[in-house]
């Protein structure tokens, strides 16, 4: 058994979540079967990352019809091809999952989605012609959108990785305090994500009298007028690369995810399962495929507004949080298992009588 994950961007630094997200997955389908990934678009921070042995850089150009990925893709002759698109269903990236089938015809080809992207008439009635051996998505809106195009698609959730982000104690949460130069006693709220008003960060500015808000801002769309508005109300932005960020999980007492804009996130956030397997309470929008596979309770609140967001925010500071097991589940071999199960692949041992 040979497979091989694809994706536009692969490897550290792992800022990104589609990036960590296909990268992961290398690792979660190298559990049951030999596995590589490829990355198309070499960047400056990947250039100089250490990659490791399962992780490599091929440059694909627009529609992968580059020589050398065709040449990597069969000697590798893999059985099973993931393709991750870091701007998930665009028209091109259906191309692309189209080439991916041309270059390994022998080999079953996924293609992951991870967010809902809308076509023109004209599109929308190319794509099912596109379509690789199967689609997943991370929506039921999604799911509905893509089956309305004719194209079956299945729910894929995210992972986590459940040995890096775990709970610790209080001796080393206030060590890990220390650390980031987090204030000791404030009862301290987190959101980790992408520094634009799309994700609702206004909220951590709400929490005076229930808590203290921390903005960890991911690379991309950081807006410096929304930072200067943030810490003028007390809320402490972290916008440069945390390597161990489950540490920073670890150092808080509470997460949240208020984003409510279908396209400004992963449609199932990769932060909440984080939050959640370091034992977090979480208080969260019912984002995306969030609901489908999480159930309410044992410290995980869904909550439709602000107002309740910080009524729940509020009430965690006197709940005892079981939220990592719910996360447990979310481990990324069990992810993995999910995509060879829709592959049929029979040659992975017990992975599929398994689920």
């Amino acid at each position: 058994m040979r497979a091989i994950v694809i994706s536009e961007q692969l490897g550290p630094p792992l800022a990104e979540g589609i990036r960590k997200f296909a990268t992961s997955l290398v690792a979660g389908l190298d559990t049951y079967c030999e596995t590589i990934g490829i990355g198309t678009e070499l960047s400056p921070e990947t250039r100089d990352a250490h990659q490791g042995p399962a992780i490599g850089w091929i440059r694909g150009g627009k529609l992968f019809r580059n020589a050398d990925l065709r040449y990597a893709i069969e000697q590798y002759a893999p059985d099973l091809v993931v393709y991750v698109p870091s701007a998930s269903g665009t028209l091109f990236s259906f191309l692309r999952a189209r080439q991916l089938k041309r270059i390994a015809p022998a080999a079953y080809v996924s293609m992951v989605l991870t967010q809902t992207r809308k076509h023109t008439a004209f599109s929308q009635m190319l794509l099912p012609r596109l379509a690789p051996n199967s689609v997943f998505a991370q929506s039921e809106a999604n799911i509905r959108y893509l089956g309305k195009l004719g194209i079956e698609a299945r729910f894929l959730p995210s992972g986590v990785d459940l040995d890096d982000y775990h709970p610790v104690n209080p001796e080393e949460k206030r060590r890990l305090r220390v650390k980031f130069r987090l204030p000791a006693d404030d009862y301290l709220v987190l959101h980790a994500g992408h520094f634009t008003q799309a994700r609702n960060t206004g909220l951590l500015e709400k929490l005076e009298g229930v808590g203290r808000g921390v903005m960890l801002a991911g690379a991309a769309g950081r807006d410096p007028q929304l930072k200067r508005q943030l810490e003028s109300r007390g809320v402490i932005v972290i916008d440069s690369y945390v390597d161990k960020v489950e540490e920073l999980y670890q150092a808080v007492d509470c997460y949240v995810f208020p984003t409510r804009e279908h396209d400004a996130a992963m449609e199932f956030p990769l932060s909440v399962l984080e939050a959640m397997a370091c034992d977090l309470p979480v208080v969260s929008y019912p984002y995306g495929g969030l609901p489908l596979a999480l159930d309410s309770g044992g410290g995980l609140t869904f909550a439709e507004s602000d107002a309740e967001m910080l009524d729940a925010i509020a009430k965690s500071k006197h709940v005892r949080a079981n939220t990592r097991a719910q996360a447990e589940q979310f481990a990324w071999k069990n992810i993995a298992a999910r995509v060879l199960e829709a592959a049929e692949v029979r040659d992975a041992g017990t992975v599929v009588a398994a689920l």
